[in-house]
């Protein structure tokens, strides 16, 4: 057996509008069409280099859990690489999502990076190799 890809990443939607906007608008990723599955639709977004990002909307009441980014068993984050993590910093603060670990240098991982939570309360980071933010 050889893993050849990541085919899609899956979030589960509280806010279709928002979650459209934040994905389509302020990330300016590409939509893809929806697949109806009966109970839940299947809402997708291309993610460059081939994976998906696949946003399920439930038709039937779910609950809403919180979690903090270090409880044990939950996915914690992925990341997006991103040629500019300053401007996009200042882009989605702008759009009503601040960064709950603002963008600064990891000068042990090489890259300039941030964290924010999507509107779904999924937490996203963003990374800039090799990055144009200065070191501190």
């Amino acid at each position: 057996m050889k893993i050849t890809g990541l085919d899609h990443i899956t979030i589960n939607i509280k806010d279709v509008e928002k979650t459209n906007f934040f994905y389509g608008e302020l990330l300016g990723l590409k939509e893809l069409p929806s697949i109806d599955m009966g109970d839940h639709l299947l809402r997708y977004f291309a993610i460059p280099g081939g994976t998906r990002l696949e946003l399920i909307q439930y038709r039937y009441p779910t609950r809403n859990l919180e979690y903090e980014a270090t409880d044990k068993g939950i996915a914690r984050h992925f990341a997006f690489v991103v040629k500019d993590v300053k401007a996009l910093e200042k882009q989605l603060t702008k759009a009503g999502y601040p960064f709950c670990s603002p963008v600064t240098f990891n000068e042990k991982l090489g890259f300039a990076g941030g964290l924010v939570k999507d509107p779904n309360g999924f937490e996203l980071e963003f990374l800039e190799y090799p990055p144009k933010t200065e070191k501190k």
